[in-house]
């Protein structure tokens, strides 16, 4: 993916348009660093689905990853000159020239095809490429995992301090008990062979970065035109790829069979396949991450279609959940409220008289029926009820009432004093909703069950 063709080489800001800087090839050598876990990460979780027939490959991981990516990485040093992170930054690898002067650098800027072929890579440079970027990062990643797997970077281990899990009574518990066994001679130097490998790893893994390191401060300050070791070894540098730049050899044939012949049209697009597969991977790169950071911003807080509210204050306001199919609200609306019960503390009578004298009129409504109602002391569960309390905000219809807001339901009282929520959504002063509950184990409002007893009660804070 050419990235810079807007590089103007004409420019005087640089003296060499096409020398890339020290972080397009940090960012290059990043995005190759990143592969492979992601590609661990993505065979894992395929594998938990399918394991009869991936979990082979999960445990071969390091040897199936660097056989593909040595088919990758051989198809794009052939191709363009360049390894798969390098074309994807617009970048390739050229032979660097034997003199390098400032008439040099203005012709090499041309594209003449002398030059172009000068500098283009051979199989002995193809070949080195390939050690260095697939066969070298093996052998680290062998390296590392044989370190590992022999108790490396654990303490403990030697003889020196106590076990793995501190046993302070048995100093050097499996070391010391492994020493007292007889051993041959070549069990003794496997030993030793392997405390100096555990030993030393840690050190020459140091050594080659500060290796690395050198060269990457050597090439930031224009020391050294090689970003890596062993392009000094190969005497090929990074350059960064010109409008003329292009692939050295054709990926599709300038001449397709017709489709009068569907044999031999199918065998050229099956001969041409893997160079189609290794084309497209940096095609399918950016739009496989744009389509993860789609996934996570779909699945994440930040969609509006999973906010609990509207995103806007226009309809019915911030309650949502119509099912308008807008998609402003939320994702599920919020559930049924639970209407009063006809013989709830609300609506009728005998529920107050049988919660005692404790149970005051709420003050969140207004008896408006005459004083020919129903008397206190009637008992009768037939009886009418009397006309229902109106409250002294608006009503929500006919027969029906709304709460004042922030008042007890059971003593009136405004603001409700330690507010506590019950199960069934109705909020009360915790006093008085802790006697009720005790006493009947239910709403007071709705009559719903409460099975938990005092302790369904659920403060409210805030």
């Amino acid at each position: 993916m050419d990235l810079l063709t807007s590089v103007d080489p004409t420019s005087s800001s640089s003296s060499d348009p096409y020398h890339p800087s020290f972080f397009e090839l940090a960012a290059s050598d990043q995005l190759r660093d990143l592969i492979k876990p992601a590609a661990r990460y993505i065979l894992a979780v395929l594998a938990q689905r399918n394991p009869r027939h991936l979990i082979r490959i999960v445990n071969h991981f390091d040897e199936v990853y660097h056989l593909v990516m040595l088919g990758v990485e051989r198809h794009y040093l052939s191709t363009w000159g360049a390894s798969f992170a390098e074309n994807f930054y617009g970048l390739k690898r050229r032979r660097r020239p034997a003199l390098q002067t400032t008439r040099a650098q203005s012709s090499s800027a041309s594209t003449s095809v002398a030059i172009a072929r000068a500098e283009a890579l051979t199989r002995r440079e193809v070949r080195l490429s390939l050690l260095f970027a697939v066969g070298l990062p093996y052998v680290q990643a062998k390296l590392h995992d044989f370190w590992e797997r022999n108790g490396g970077g654990v303490d403990g281990l030697d003889g020196d301090d106590d076990g793995l899990f501190g046993d302070e009574g048995q100093p050097g518990g499996r070391s010391r008990l492994m020493e007292e066994a007889p051993a041959s001679r070549r069990e003794r130097l496997h030993r030793a062979l392997l405390r100096l490998f555990k030993t030393s790893y840690p050190y020459a893994g140091a050594l080659y970065q500060l290796w690395l390191l050198s060269y990457n401060v050597g090439y930031l300050f224009d020391k050294t035109p090689y970003w890596r070791p062993w392009f000094w070894l190969m005497r090929v540098d990074v350059r960064r790829m010109g409008g003329g730049d292009g692939p050295r050899r054709p990926v599709l044939p300038k001449r397709m069979p017709p489709l009068s012949q569907p044999l031999r049209l199918l065998s050229t697009l099956l001969r041409l396949s893997p160079r189609l597969v290794f084309e497209s991977l940096k095609y399918a790169l950016p739009l496989s991450i744009f389509f993860f950071k789609f996934l996570e911003w779909w699945y994440g807080a930040d969609n509006p279609r999973r906010r609990r509210g509207r995103g806007s204050g226009s309809g019915s306001g911030a309650a949502g959940g119509d099912g308008d199919g807008s998609g402003s609200g939320p994702l599920f609306g919020p559930p049924s409220v639970l209407q009063p019960h006809p013989r709830g503390i609300l609506t009728h009578w005998s529920d107050r008289k049988e919660a005692g004298k404790a149970w005051k009129h709420p003050k969140v409504a207004t008896h408006l029926a005459s004083s020919s109602s129903s008397e206190d002391g009637e008992e009768d569960a037939q009886q009418t009820p009397p006309p229902p309390y109106t409250p002294t905000a608006t009503t929500t219809g006919e027969g029906g009432r709304k709460l004042i807001h922030n008042s007890c339901p059971l003593c009136g009282t405004t603001p409700i004093a330690n507010p506590a929520l019950l199960p069934s959504g109705y909020v009360f002063c915790y006093t008085c909703a802790h006697d009720y509950v005790e006493r009947h184990a239910r709403c007071p409002v709705t009559l719903v069950p409460i099975h938990e007893g005092v302790d369904g009660l659920r403060k409210v804070l805030g």
